[in-house]
């Protein structure tokens, strides 16, 4: 997502641009004032040294917008990137006036009309600067937010469901069928609820937050067959979130990795907690924990980019024992 800087990836072509830029304006300038000819070598190049000072410290020391927390409110975004545009242009401005003293002996102070001007010009082409630097963060978000979206559909069978999950209850099924047909019964229901789930929200942008937490409770009604009584879960949705919108299957692949890396290695009794309060949502289990060093797999990166281009977060407290991970939204 970062932008690619031309003065760090084409160095000469962009010192000749910049250069020839700068002569131009300057020759520009020189022509509109009128005066001696030989002033129009003075002209361009106090525009070189604006050009290069200008472009080189926006191009370098740009807009952050990338490098500011995705979860901030667009005004406290938009904040912050005037704040730092205007900031830039003072300091790029300032050693441009500087260079130029130094460099052809034009004191830019003592002419205010001309600061003025200078600073006015300089403060729209930078507005222009910013709003490029906007559109193409925005751009780039809506690309990226689309990708992951594809990718989510792709991921909706394959990684947000594993495919371990449905062999092992065809599996249970098989065994049960023979020893106890009633059961065997109830758990062809429960995948069958758990498929339609499933498919029904990859044709969904957005659904309410208590349509994933019965998606949940329909995967760990299954699991309870393959565990037995070693699994306990709690589902807690806080009233005030159920109607929360949020892009669907997004929990799935967390409780998912819960049940195959913090239960399937833990012998004895597993307990899970998936909980919905104050704009968040925590799942916290009681297995084998996460290392440190653990790299997130497809489905996890693909749940962190959803929640990253719509504005939320992804985020792993520390516990004293097991797993926690929690989402903002």
């Amino acid at each position: 997502m970062d932008r690619e800087s031309l003065v760090r990836t084409s160095p000469l072509r962009w010192l000749l641009q910049a250069s020839l830029l700068g002569a131009l304006i300057g020759l520009g300038v020189q022509a509109a004032a009128g005066g001696p000819f030989w002033h129009a070598s003075k002209s361009m190049g106090v525009g070189v040294i604006f050009s290069l000072v200008m472009w080189g410290g926006f191009d370098l020391f740009h807009i952050p917008v990338e490098h500011i927390p995705r979860h901030w409110s667009a005004g406290r975004i938009g904040l912050v990137s005037v704040t730092w545009m205007l900031l830039l242009y003072t300091v790029l401005l300032a050693t441009s006036i500087l260079l130029v003293r130094l460099c052809t002996g034009v004191n830019f102070l003592q002419f205010r009309l001309i600061l003025i001007f200078s600073g006015l010009a300089g403060l729209a082409a930078s507005g222009i600067i910013g709003m490029k630097e906007t559109i193409e963060h925005q751009v780039r978000a809506e690309r990226a937010l689309a990708q992951a979206e594809a990718r989510a559909s792709f991921l909706g069978l394959q990684a947000q469901l594993q495919p371990h999950t449905l062999f092992n209850a065809l599996n249970t099924i098989a065994a049960l069928i023979p020893e106890d047909p009633r059961r065997a019964e109830e758990a062809t229901e429960r995948l069958s609820a758990l498929l339609r789930r499933v498919l029904g929200a990859l044709e969904q942008p957005l659904w309410p937050l208590r349509e994933e937490f019965q998606l949940l409770e329909h995967l760990l009604r299954l699991e309870e067959l393959r565990f037995g009584e070693r699994l306990h879960f709690d589902l807690v949705l806080d009233p005030a979130m159920a109607e929360t919108p949020v892009p669907p299957l997004l929990l799935l692949p967390l409780v998912e990795n819960a049940l195959k890396h913090g239960f399937r290695p833990k012998v004895g009794p597993c307990h899970l907690r998936v909980e919905a309060a104050a704009g968040a949502i925590r799942i916290q289990d009681d297995g084998e924990g996460r290392a440190t060093t653990a790299v997130e797999g497809l489905g996890l990166r693909t749940v962190r980019e959803r929640l990253e281009a719509s504005g939320g977060a992804l985020t792993w407290p520390t516990v004293a024992q097991g797993c926690a991970v929690e989402v903002r939204l």
